[in-house]
């Protein structure tokens, strides 16, 4: 069985709600301003958890325009949840600790900015649910979505699947961004110990990590020890669907292999991986191969992957030619023309 609800509702009212505030409203004539329940409880100190009681609307809670906030202690959901925040001025929030879900979640237009103290997962799925489960065991999800999310002094994984077995049909980070400060050894995508993700999708976003951080193979995304499709589904064509597009990506795995699957070089793996920017990844001039984790199986790269229009460098050089080369994927990255001697 899969989690189901009021999810798809949520979402399609993320799309209205970034776009408007629910910010204090100034009467006509000389009254003065009137603020609305919502920025009042904030104003109070009301933490997510009361707020999400006190005002979501069909799993949606729309924060008001600029609000800042503070999660002292770890948040804990059991339904779906959309948070959404005003698009022009979005919410702030203080992690102090993380959110902990068995459900769909979608948040959008939310800074995150982490504690210094806080290294643990910004996001994570909590135990499995004692009821719901398919046939093989697991826990199914349809969407985890998150859309206009910054994430500012990340120091562990931003999602994490904490050693459970879901299976996440849609998983996105789309025009978002996510700064790490020194963190050790840590995959910000972790789906590792259980977790299975059949369509990830990393678009218009800006991952960068500072010269002090220090990177594990499959930092960047990983289902390393995780489940395989025969293992999560009785259906017979279940694939996994990794795409990067449009992103800038800096000092993200550098030295290191970004991707781990639980197999890897698999007919049930597909790859898009189109118009990014990428400065100091990977190792030099694998970039690609990373993804791939380490190595592209030289049929599937004609097969299962489509790549073009990336700009790679390393140490402030065009390392295109390379990433083409070693892909085996021809025209996948911008090679610059060098001049004529």
């Amino acid at each position: 069985m899969k989690k189901s609800f009021i999810f798809g509702a949520a979402l399609m009212l993320m799309g209205a709600l970034s776009f408007q505030s629910c910010s204090q409203e100034t009467n006509p004539g000389e009254r003065e301003p009137v603020t609305d329940p919502v920025t009042a409880d904030i104003n109070a100190g009301a933490d997510l958890v009361t707020l999400l009681e006190k005002y979501s609307v069909d799993g949606v809670l729309a924060l008001p325009a600029g609000a800042e906030l503070t999660i002292e202690e770890p948040v804990i959901l059991e339904v779906p949840v959309a948070i959404v925040g005003d698009e022009k001025a979005p919410a702030k929030i203080i992690a102090k600790a993380g959110i902990t879900t068995n459900s769909p979640i979608a948040i959008a237009n939310v800074k995150f900015v982490v504690a210094d103290e806080f290294k643990d997962a910004l996001i994570k799925m909590n135990t499995l649910p004692t009821e719901g489960l398919n046939d093989k065991g697991v826990y199914e999800i349809d969407e985890v979505s998150f859309s206009g999310v910054t994430v500012e002094n990340l120091h562990s994984q931003f999602f994490w699947t904490n050693k459970q077995h879901y299976y996440i049909k849609n998983f996105t980070f789309d025009k978002g961004s996510i700064d790490i400060k020194g963190a050790a050894k840590k995959t910000i995508f972790d789906f590792n110990s259980g977790g299975f993700v059949e369509n990830l999708n990393i678009t218009n976003s800006l991952l960068i990590a500072d010269e002090t951080t220090t990177w594990q193979k499959g930092g960047l995304i990983s289902t390393q020890s995780g489940k395989k499709p025969t293992e999560v589904s009785s259906a017979d064509n279940v694939n996994m669907t990794i795409s990067l597009i449009g992103n800038t990506l800096v000092n993200i795995c550098k030295g290191q292999t970004s991707c781990n699957y639980r197999e890897n070089n698999k007919s049930y793996q597909f790859f898009v991986v189109k118009d990014n920017i990428v400065t100091d990844c990977d190792k030099e001039g694998q970039f690609l191969v990373g993804i791939g984790t380490g190595r592209i199986d030289a049929k599937l790269a004609t097969t299962n992957w489509q790549a073009s229009g990336n700009a790679v460098t390393w140490g402030g050089k065009d390392v295109g030619a390379a990433e083409n080369s070693k892909s085996g994927i021809e025209n996948a990255c911008v090679v610059s023309e060098t001049p004529a001697e």
